[in-house]
C-alpha cells in the first residue's frame, strides 16, 4: 500500500511526457507478461526499457534464494558478469549496499554518494571496480507487502533521483513483482505436471521426457542403460490392514530409502500406486545394476522398527536393457514391467532380468486370465471330492473339497495350472466362493438324502483371507443352511506364518469357525507360535510322506510333528497317503486321520456319493 501511495504522488509532479513515457513502457512489459513470453526474457526486456529512460545507469533484479536466505541476482543485461558474481550471496542488513537494505528494511533506498554513504561502506572495492557512482533501489513485494527481492539502477555518475525516476523504479518494481508472481505460478503448475505431489519424486510424464532424452545420449555415445521397475511387495494388505495414512508414510518412506541408493545423476520417479521407477545411465554390465537391487532390498530390511507400519517392507524388480533389449522407450518399460512381475511370482524381495520368453509367458497367463474370467460367468469350475479316513475306526470322517476347472475344450483342468494366476489377478476371490458355495449345497444335500455326516475342508487362499470375510462365509453358510461345525477351513502353514491377516483368522475362530494348517512342515512355525494359533488340526505335508519308509529323516518328521501336534490338542492329518508302509507307519505313530490315493483319489460328485452309501451300508 505505501508503495502505491507515493507512485501516485510522484505521479502527479511528473510532466504529461515523462507520464506518457512511463505508462508505455509499462504497457509494453505488461502486454509481453500478458502474452505468456518468458519470465526471464521478460524481466531482461523490462531492465532495458529502464536503461532506455536513466542515461549513464544499468538495471538489476535481485530476488531472495530458495532457501530465503541471501539475494541473488537474476536480470541484468547490461551489468558484466564479475559484477553479477560479486552480489550474488548478498544477505539482506541495514548496511548492505542500496539493495540489501532495500529489501531488509522494506523501504526504497536512494543513495546519490556511494564512496561517503554508510550503507555503502561494505562495498568499496565493489565501487572502484564497477564505476558505481549512485545506487537507487526499491523492494520487489509480495501481495502481502513482504520484500522478496530488489530493482535498482545503478548510476556511473553521483546523483540525486527526479521524482520521474523514482516513478519509473516504483513501476518498474511493481511490474517486476508481477513477473516473479507469474513465474512462480507457472513453476508451481510445471511441478504439480511433472513431480509427485507425495513423495516429490518426477511423475511419469518426467520420467518419459528424460527416458526419451537419456535414449538420445545413450545412441550418441554408444552406451548401455538400465531401467528398473520396482513395485512394493503386499503394499495393498498394508492399505488394507493399516489405512491409507500408512500407506502414504510407507510410500515416502521407500522413496527416500531406494534414492539414498542411487547416484546423484540416476533418475528415480514414483508412476502411481506403490510403483516406482529408476534410470540408470552409462552402465557397464549387468552387475552393475544388480549391485543397485541389492542395494535397495537392503535398505528397506528393518534396521530399527518403524512405527507407522507392522509388516516388513520388500520390493519386487524387473529390469531391462536399453540397447540389448530393445531400441525403444515404450518397449523398454514394458519389459521392466513384465520382468517385474516375473520377480513377483519368484518370491518377496526379488530382481529379475527381462528376457524374450517372459514375454510369450505374459501373454499366455493374459489369455488364461481371460479365460479364467468368461469360466466365473459360465459356472465351469466343479468340485471333486477327497475323502479322510479316521484311522482308529476306518470310516470316513471328512471330505476335502478340491476345485477343478471344466474346459470346454481343454477336458478338465487341474488346479496348480491356473490358481497362482488366478491370485495374480484377483479372481481367487469369486472362484474360492462359487467352490464353497457348490461344496456346502452339495455336502446339505447329500445329508438330507440320509448319508453320513462328514467335516467338509475347504481351503483358502491368502487373497480370500481379508477384512469381513469371516462375515461374509457365515452369511452364506446361513443361506445355504450348513452347519458351521461341520465345516473347517484348510489354510496353508507359510500363509499363516507370513502373510495372513491374524484379526480375520481370529474372528473366524471366534465365530465357531475350525480351522486346519494345511502343508505343516514345509513353513517355519515353531511350538511357542502354534499354541497361540486358533487351529484345531494339523495337515502333515505330502512331501514328508511320499518317500517312508525309505528315507529316515522323513520317519521322524513325520512322527515329531503328530507328537507335537498331539501335545498341543490338535488332530493330525496325513495326505498323500499311496502306500500300505506309509499308512502302517502312519497308524502306528498316532495319526487321526489319512488321506491319499492308497485310499481314494479326489471323485467326482456321483462317485463320491456312491462311496458315502457304500460306506453307510458297511
Amino acid at each position: 500500500m505505501k508503495a502505491t501511495v507515493t507512485s501516485l504522488q510522484q505521479r502527479r509532479e511528473l510532466s504529461e511526457v515523462e507520464s506518457s513515457e512511463l505508462l508505455e513502457m509499462q504497457r509494453s512489459i505488461m502486454e509481453k507478461v500478458a502474452l505468456g513470453h518468458d519470465p526471464q526474457l521478460t524481466l531482461d526486456a523490462l531492465c532495458q526499457s529502464v536503461e532506455a529512460m536513466v542515461d549513464n545507469a544499468v538495471a538489476s533484479v535481485m530476488k531472495f534464494d530458495e532457501s530465503h536466505s541471501f539475494l541473488e541476482v537474476i536480470a541484468a543485461p547490461s551489468l558484466p558478469d564479475e559484477a553479477k558474481t560479486s552480489l550474488n550471496g548478498l544477505i539482506p542488513d541495514k548496511h548492505a549496499g542500496s539493495c540489501g537494505t532495500a529489501v531488509y528494511c522494506n523501504e526504497p533506498q536512494y543513495v546519490y554518494n556511494t564512496k561517503t554513504d554508510p550503507r555503502w561502506q561494505h562495498f568499496q572495492q565493489f565501487i572502484i571496480d564497477f564505476n558505481v557512482g549512485a545506487c537507487w533501489s526499491v523492494p520487489i513485494r509480495t501481495s502481502d507487502d513482504a520484500a522478496i527481492g530488489s530493482f535498482a539502477l545503478s548510476s556511473f555518475e553521483q546523483r540525486q533521483p527526479s521524482s520521474f525516476f523514482k516513478s519509473l523504479l516504483e513501476t518498474a518494481s511493481h511490474i517486476a513483482g508481477i513477473i516473479l508472481k507469474r513465474q512462480e505460478e507457472e513453476q508451481t503448475l510445471w511441478d504439480m505436471a511433472h513431480y509427485d505431489s507425495l513423495t516429490g519424486l518426477p511423475n511419469r510424464s518426467l520420467f518419459h521426457v528424460r527416458l526419451d532424452h537419456a535414449i538420445e545420449r545413450a545412441e550418441r555415445s554408444d552406451s548401455k542403460l538400465a531401467l528398473m521397475f520396482l513395485d512394493l511387495d503386499k503394499f495393498k494388505d498394508i492399505n488394507d490392514s493399516e489405512g491409507h495414512e500408512c500407506g502414504d508414510k510407507v510410500l515416502k518412506h521407500v522413496a527416500d530409502q531406494i534414492k539414498s541408493c542411487l547416484r546423484k545423476d540416476d533418475t528415480l520417479a514414483r508412476i502411481g500406486g506403490d510403483e516406482f521407477i529408476i534410470l540408470i545411465e552409462d552402465i557397464e554390465d549387468a552387475k552393475a545394476v544388480e549391485k543397485v537391487c541389492e542395494k535397495v532390498n537392503k535398505a528397506l530390511e528393518p534396521k530399527q522398527s518403524l512405527d507407522f507400519v507392522k509388516q516388513s517392507l520388500t520390493i519386487s524388480i524387473g529390469i531391462s536393457i536399453f540397447p540389448d533389449d530393445t531400441d525403444s522407450a515404450s518397449i523398454l518399460l514394458r519389459n521392466a514391467d513384465t520382468a517385474m512381475y516375473e520377480a513377483k511370482r519368484q518370491g518377496k524381495a526379488k530382481y529379475c532380468f527381462y528376457k524374450h520368453t517372459l514375454t510369450e509367458d505374459v501373454k499366455s497367463r493374459l489369455a488364461m486370465t481371460q479365460e479364467l474370467e468368461v469360466a466365473l460367468k459360465q459356472d465351469q469350475f466343479i468340485v471333486h471330492y477327497q475323502p479322510q479316513y479316521c484311522c482308529k475306526s476306518g470310516a470316513i470322517k471328512g471330505i476335502e473339497a478340491l476345485v477343478r476347472w471344466q474346459h470346454p475344450d481343454k477336458g478338465l483342468v487341474p488346479p496348480m495350472t491356473f490358481i497362482s494366476i488366478a491370485e495374480e489377478n484377483g479372481l481367487i476371490g469369486d472362484i474360492g466362493e462359487q467352490v464353497f458355495r457348490i461344496a456346502c449345497s452339495q455336502c446339505v444335500e447329500w445329508w438330507k438324502n440320509g448319508l453320513p455326516e462328514f467335516i467338509l475342508a475347504v481351503n483358502l487362499s491368502v487373497s480370500e483371507l481379508r477384512d469381513g470375510y469371516a462375515e461374509k462365509l457365515l452369511l452364506i453358510l446361513k443361506q445355504i443352511q450348513f452347519p458351521i461345525d461341520q465345516l473347517e477351513l484348510e489354510i496353508t502353514e507359510s500363509m499363516i506364518m507370513n502373510d495372513f491377516n491374524r484379526d480375520e483368522l481370529e474372528k473366524l475362530h471366534e465365530l465357531g469357525f475350525k480351522v486346519a494348517m494345511d502343508d505343516f512342515g514345509t513353513g517355519h512355525s515353531s511350538l511357542a507360535q502354534l499354541k497361540h494359533l486358533p487351529i484345531s488340526k494339523l495337515k502333515i505335508d505330502r512331501s514328508f510322506v511320499k518317500d517312508i519308509p525309505e528315507d529316515p529323516n522323513d520317519m521322524v518328521v513325520a512322527q515329531t510333528i503328530i507328537t507335537m501336534g498331539h501335545s498341543l490338542g490338535l488332530k493330525v492329518v496325513a495326505e498323500g497317503v499311496e502306500t500300505e508302509e506309509q499308512r502302517d507307519f502312519l497308524v502306528e505313530k498316532g495319526t487321526d486321520f489319512l488321506q491319499g490315493y492308497l485310499l481314494s483319489k479326489p471323485l467326482s460328485t456321483q462317485d463320491m456319493e456312491i462311496l458315502l452309501k457304500q460306506s453307510a451300508s458297511s
